[in-house]
């Protein structure tokens, strides 16, 4: 084609460029309405998986043993003007000198209409030892402790967790559920109590604790002890450690995974023992939160909350995230077309309508709502290559049809295909994510320059 045919042609088109730049804009609304669509799944994707976790109690969280002796405190009270001695009840609250716990899970799916989550359950086995009460710490008199009154507290985030009743031993000697359940005393979320004979508390003790749970998208422990040894394996092979402290020890492999943590209590925000009635100065439970990544409750720091370990079962490929993700580059793929088109009409002669182009647009835009329908049911890779098929061989015989060559079809198809190659690229390196786009939009740019360095657009705009 020689300059006298460009400059022809470009002249032809002098106020297209402007009318592809309002086409581009204006589809930017049914792109931010198909971002709105992806919120609309991840929400009910999020009240199905909430759904499946909520009879099984959430993510369970072992929230550690403490042992609570009563005591009396002569306090003086104030009524109506008069004042007058009353005698309260405080409990002198203790950690464990070691906590040992040991959890193997057996994961699953369970699914809620075309969503599933992961679930498990297991047997937490535990045991460690109580050092003898140091009533001599808090100044308290001996004869104010009301030693038979003692008791063993089992903290756990939730009791629906429980598949069965704990079963704790102290010395060897199984202990019963108290009737009393002195939940003032409590640090935990929810308590499960037993008697505790005088004599333990007085010497010390150790013991051991077994007992059943279930639960589902994570696993949490809280170190409460002064010495703390958690270990966790189960035959899920995606895990992810999160919490306040990162295993000592791990492996992971197709078959599953394996954890220790060592922790010192020293790294916790729980004395070695302290006042259940002086709310200001005890330490708290893990505080719970919504989790917006999972979509059901979580533990994490909250001011002086203790922290806990965690291990998420985590969901290899979150078909929302990488459509949320390929939607962010949607743009810039939309632009891509069009710009394509626009040579095409300078090289072939072919005038090209404004609705043409946006019927060009409208099959770009369906490519991201196929990848959010069609990944819901099948795996987000088939759908992506699918709906990129599919477009761009709709694409081939729109274009041969307009440009009345086949050729100029097969070329856009190329030029489409090639950029779905490139964003999938994009997609599955989320570190480079941003390197590799600046990375193509400017080979997009280098590519127009070279394709249009002969026109000679002012000298096209006077010939017309």
């Amino acid at each position: 084609m020689d300059k006298n045919k460009l400059l022809n042609s470009a002249g032809k088109i002098g106020v297209k460029p402007f009318i592809i730049l309002i086409l581009v804009l204006l589809f930017l609304i049914p792109l931010r309405m198909l971002d709105s669509l992806v919120d609309d799944r991840k929400s009910y994707q999020k009240d199905a998986v909430r759904s499946i976790l909520e009879p099984k109690g959430g993510a369970p969280v072992i929230e550690g043993f403490v042992i609570a002796v009563p005591f009396k405190k002569t306090v003086d009270v104030w009524e109506n003007g008069v004042k007058r001695s009353e005698r309260k009840t405080n409990y002198i609250v203790c950690v464990p000198e070691t906590w040992n716990m040991r959890f193997s899970a057996k994961p699953e799916y369970l699914t809620r209409g075309i969503f599933k989550a992961p679930v498990f359950s297991g047997t937490v086995h535990s045991d460690g030892g109580f050092s003898a009460v140091d009533y001599s710490y808090n100044k308290i008199d001996e004869r104010d402790i009301v030693w038979n009154e003692c008791v063993l507290m089992l903290g756990i985030s939730n009791k629906k967790n429980l598949t069965k009743l704990p079963v704790i031993t102290a010395n060897g000697t199984p202990l019963e559920m108290s009737l009393m359940s002195p939940e003032n005393a409590s640090p935990f979320s929810n308590t499960v109590f037993y008697n505790l004979p005088a004599e333990y508390c007085k010497k010390g003790f150790s013991f051991t604790a077994e007992t059943g749970i279930q639960g589902g998208r994570y696993f949490a422990a809280m170190p409460i002890a002064a010495d703390n040894t958690f270990s966790v394996e189960s035959t899920w092979p995606t895990p992810g450690f999160t919490g306040g402290w990162l295993p000592t020890e791990r492996s992971i492999s197709d078959g599953g995974f394996s954890a220790v943590w060592n922790i010192a209590g020293l790294s916790t925000v729980f004395p070695k023992e302290w006042i259940a009635s002086e709310k200001k100065d005890a330490p708290v439970a893990a505080m719970r939160k919504y989790n917006e990544k999972y979509g059901y409750d979580s533990y994490d720091r909250d001011g002086d909350a203790a922290e806990t370990i965690q291990i998420d079962f985590v969901t290899p490929v979150d078909n929302y995230q990488k459509t949320e993700r390929s939607i962010k580059y949607a743009l810039l793929f939309l632009i891509i077309p069009f710009i394509t088109i626009f040579i095409f009409e300078i090289f072939t002669h072919v005038k090209i309508h404004p609705v043409q182009y946006c019927l060009i647009g409208l099959a770009d835009v369906i490519f991201y709502l196929l990848l959010l329908s069609v990944s819901e049911h099948i795996s987000f890779g088939a759908t992506y290559w699918i709906s990129s098929a599919a477009v761009s061989f709709l694409l081939l015989f729109y274009a041969a049809a307009i440009f009345k060559r086949p050729k100029w079809g097969a070329c856009f198809a190329l030029v489409q295909m090639v950029s779905y190659i490139f964003l999938f690229g994009t997609l599955q390196a989320e570190d480079y994510a941003l390197l590799i786009g600046s990375l193509g939009l400017f080979f997009v740019v280098t590519l127009l320059m070279v394709l249009t360095r002969k026109i000679d657009w002012y000298a096209a705009q006077e010939e017309n």
